[in-house]
């Protein structure tokens, strides 16, 4: 009688050998071998030099003069003022929080 451990064993060589006669086999049958230099391969030139850009050549003004946005910033704030500020709707919500 056979218990699950030697089905399992049995199933899974017989899985290995068809995979290994699959991988034997396809060469053979196709009549070329796996790997050949024959193949087209694609090559891409690049012809284009780097240029230095400036943020001016984007916004049409200079760089000091883009305003900074009003949710940003760099300090913290404590737990207490964390919920003063929700409780006076102060906090800007930029994205969604997950919990």
């Amino acid at each position: 009688m056979m218990n699950w451990i030697s089905f399992i064993a049995w199933l899974g060589a017989l899985y290995a050998l068809y995979y290994f006669s699959i991988i034997v086999l396809d060469p053979i049958r196709s009549g070329t071998p796996a790997h050949s230099d024959d193949l087209p391969v694609l090559t891409f030139s690049e012809t284009n030099e780097p240029e230095k850009v400036s943020m001016e050549d984007f916004t049409g003004r200079p760089v000091d003069s883009v305003p900074v946005p009003p949710s940003v910033g760099l300090g913290g704030i404590s737990l207490k003022a964390l919920f003063e500020l929700a409780r006076k709707d102060a906090i800007e919500y930029t994205r969604s929080v997950s919990f």
